[in-house]
Order: structure tokens, then sequence, then C-alpha cells
């Protein structure tokens, strides 16, 4: 793998002079890393101010930044590769390159490294295929303290937890979670016992990026003469029976002799066809769609402890309710074949779905579709619930810092200011460069992604990979129309419970 180390040398104010950069490249067995260091001679005080917003001088200035020095050093992150699953998962730049994020993210290190004078570095390995485990589990077992801060995927965070490889945040002066640049919901639904041992911030877009929202052919509603959805959900109204209305109005022939069947539809698709679908995605939306109505597989009691969820009337009202809907030919279409058979690559964007359910990141493919395209949350489950949620894949990153870290609070302090920064100067030009579409920024959507971040959560279930098969089980059940899932959950429930009570153990 390639090791890129890269110098900043930032002789005026960060954000209106220009920066010198001098790279240097070698090649070790190491993931892709990346450094930005910056002088600590460079003006300002590090008190903040309004010329560190830049372009963004209309943002707060963090306030925390004066009376700290870290003395030149280097924190090093353990994360996933560049550009991973296609999402933006660095927390460094090499340079400036005239993309919108990276130069935001570039600008943003250097401030952080010019007021603390610090640098920033980060090794990227792959998750799904168990190397990002394979590196870091090693080191914490043998105290190898070769990480200074871990961006640490959710499906590792009880094994850490549970090993004592992560610290207490709620220990750490020098970490505001109560701030409004950290995410208070995965905050309350990842803590036991009233302990936090992982933080979620924009800081890692990946967090961002990795959340699902509903896109719909903004184009085909209006030749159905619909009504666009963004005042319905700014109303409150956005549910899952107003969701169904659209996908019955979006299902038609077009002249095709049938609908391909809502599961396992392979081999009755027409790439070449006219039939319009409902919605289209994959069994994962099921998963996020009820989380989206609050229908919790693992929850947590007034004792911050958990409980087990799935057997709950609501939960199974929800699901069975879903069944109904999806379960109907034309109205939903299972699609997740690169293949030709792609809910994302090639059946929205064509204009053969009015509506499919996906990640942020799927937006970059519908950038030069011929229709146009609109972003909403996920559906509430009626109008009595309160806000709208959604939620991410248990691979997504979180932070969190190593028992290993001989100075936690200044690690601490780092990470608070990459979350204040990002979320004060970044994220609203992360939510447009997203969703653009030929140039043309849509200001209904950019608003309903604020919403939808503003209720990103995550399933405990998820985040701590205790669903064993039930959650896939009824994930594949939903679009065949089975909806017998009291007695499914009920044979599931003992192994669940046993391992959910062992992990609460470890944090009493």
């Amino acid at each position: 793998m390639k090791r890129v180390l890269c110098s900043v040398l930032l002789f005026a104010l960060l954000l209106s002079a220009s920066s010198l950069l001098a790279c240097s490249e070698k090649t070790g067995d190491g993931g892709d890393e990346t450094t930005v260091t910056a002088s600590p001679t460079a003006s300002g005080d590090g008190t903040g101010g309004e010329a560190d917003g830049g372009a963004d001088s209309g943002a707060r200035a963090y306030e925390y930044y004066e009376g700290h020095d870290f003395g030149g050093r280097d924190f090093h992150f353990i994360n996933a590769p560049r550009l991973y699953w296609d999402m933006f998962t660095s927390v460094t730049a090499d340079e400036m390159n005239g993309e919108v994020i990276n130069d935001a993210v570039f600008e943003r290190n250097a401030l952080i490294a010019q007021k603390l004078n610090c640098s920033l570095s980060e090794e990227g390995y792959a998750i799904a295929s168990g190397e990002y485990w394979d590196e870091l589990s090693p080191l914490m077992m043998a105290g190898d303290a070769k990480y200074d801060a871990l961006c640490l995927p959710y499906r590792y965070t009880a094994t850490s937890v549970t090993a004592g490889y992560l610290l207490n945040l709620d220990t750490l002066s020098n970490l505001h979670l109560d701030g409004g640049w950290w995410n208070r919901t995965i905050l309350d639904a990842t803590s036991l016992n009233h302990r936090h041992y992982i933080a979620s911030s924009a800081a890692h877009f990946m967090s961002v990026d990795g959340m699902w929202c509903l896109y719909f052919n903004q184009s085909l509603m209006k030749n159905l003469q619909l009504e666009l959805p963004y005042d319905t959900v700014r109303e409150g109204r956005w549910t899952l029976d107003r969701l169904a209305e659209y996908m019955k109005a979006g299902a038609n022939l077009n002249g095709d002799a049938a609908f391909a069947p809502p599961y396992d539809g392979r081999a009755q698709w027409s790439s070449s066809g006219a039939s319009v679908y409902g919605f289209t995605s994959y069994t994962s939306v099921f998963q996020k769609l009820l989380y989206g109505m609050e229908a919790h597989m693992i929850d947590k009691d007034d004792e911050d402890k958990m409980v087990f969820a799935a057997s709950d009337e609501r939960f199974i009202d929800c699901a069975v309710k879903l069944a109904e809907i999806f379960s109907v030919p034309g109205q939903y279409l299972d699609a997740n074949d690169d293949d030709g058979f792609s809910y994302n690559l090639n059946i929205f964007p064509s204009g053969r779905a009015l509506f499919l359910g996906g990640e942020l990141k799927d937006a970059q493919v519908f950038r030069e579709m011929e229709d146009e395209f609109g972003v909403v949350p996920l559906p509430k489950y009626d109008e009595s619930q309160d806000k709208y949620f959604t939620t991410l894949d248990f691979q997504m990153m979180t932070f969190a810092i190593p028992y290993t870290q001989a100075a936690p609070e200044d690690a601490a302090l780092l990470l608070d200011a990459m979350s204040f920064e990002t979320n004060e100067k970044i994220l609203d030009k992360f939510l447009g460069n997203r969703i653009e579409q030929k140039g043309l920024r849509n200001e209904d959507s950019i608003e309903m992604l604020h919403i939808v971040y503003d209720g990103l959560g995550i399933d405990l279930g998820e985040a701590f990979d205790l669903f064993g098969t039930l959650s896939t089980d009824i994930k594949n059940n939903i679009p065949q129309g089975m909806t017998e899932f009291a007695s499914l959950i009920e044979r599931n429930k003992k192994p669940i419970v046993k391992q959910m009570n062992k992990l609460q153990e470890k944090f009493e």
C-alpha cells in the first residue's frame, strides 16, 4: 500500500492566505497514510474569531483552543480506505485539489493544526474483509500505542468495550458531548449504564454518506400530477401510509405484460421494458424503515440497560404493515444485482421507479439523471411520532479513544475541534454537494437532508451486532408478504437475549 506524507506550512491567516505544500511519497506496508502539519508561527492566538471562518465568517468560532499547544505532535488514526464503498471516508486531505469536500477537510485540518500545533495522519484498512480488525486487534492486545484515535466501525464496539480497548469518554473534560456538534441520538442509543465509549459526528463523513433516506423522481411525480412531498414532511405528515399512496400511484405497467415479483424478481425483469415501480431498493431498507418508525429490536429502559423489544406490539405491527405494502407487485422491486438489475445503478436512474430507498452516497450516481430527483426522510409510522428518524449500517464509522492513548485529553480536544469545525463549516457544503444535479442546488432537498441528519441514530442491536439471523429473516420475509413475525421472533429471542445480557454485565 502507499504511504503519502504531506507538510503544510501556513504563512498567514489560514483561510485568506495561500498555503505552500511539499509532498514526498514512499512505499510501505501500512494503509494509505496522510499527515498534515502546521507551523505554530501562523497568525492567530488560539482563541478563534471571525477570521477562522474564511468564507464561512458567519460560523461560530470554537472556544476551546486557547491554552493548548501539542508541541508539534502527530495524531494518527486508523480508518477505512479512502472512498470506501463510494463514501468520503478520509479524515485528512493530502492537498487542495479543487474538490469542494476535499478542500474543506484540508482547510479544517490546517486550521486545527495551526491552533493546536499538531498534525493529523491516518491509515485505511478494509472493513468487510476483516483487514481492519486484523490490524487493530493485535495492537490493542499488545498494548501498542500506534493509533492515537480510532475511527471504529460500530460492529466492533461491543468487542472493543468488553476487551477493555476503549476509554470511557465521559471522563474526558475536553470532549464536549453535550455540544451540538456531537450526534445526541447516537450517544443516547449506544450508551450503557450511562457510559459512552463511542461518539459520532459529521467529522467522519461516513456517518453522513451512510445515512438512509428516500429519493424520489421529481419529474415523474410532476407528470403524474402528484404533490411533491416536501411540505408533507415539513408539516410532520410524512408517514408510511402516505408513502404507500405514492407507491401505488407510481406503479404503472406502461404496456408490459406483468410486473416482476417484489422479491427474487431477477428472472422476470426486463431492462428494455417500460414498467415503472412504486419503490425500489434491497432488503436492508426494511430494517431502516422499521427504525424510522421507532420500531427497535433492542431498546433501553430507564436505567440505560438493554431490553429486547422485537416482541413488542409496535415492532410487530410495523413489520406486518411493511409486508402488506411492499409485497404488492408493482409497488416494490427488490433489486441488488450490479449486472443490469440494480436499484441504484440503473432502475431508479433510468426512470423505472418513483422512489428509491438508499444511503446518501447513492446520490452521486444520480447526478447525470435526465429526470430531476428529490430527497425526503424515512417516513414516520403515524403523525403522533415526534420526529423523523434514520439510521445507518453497522459497518459505518464512529470515534473512540484507545486505552493506549497516553494523553487522552489531547485526543479528546482534537476530536472535539474536528467535530465542531465540520458541523459549523462543512456539513451544509457536504449535503449540498452530494445532491447537486447538473450543477444545480436543490434547496428543498438540502433542507430535507438536515431533517434526516437531525434524526440520525442506530439500533443498539445493529451497533453491537446482536441480531444474529433474526434481522435477515425479517427483512427477507417482508417483500414476500410473510407476516408471521411473532412466532419467528419468539424462536430467535433466547440466544439474542443471552448475548445481550452477557454484554450488559460487562458494562456493570
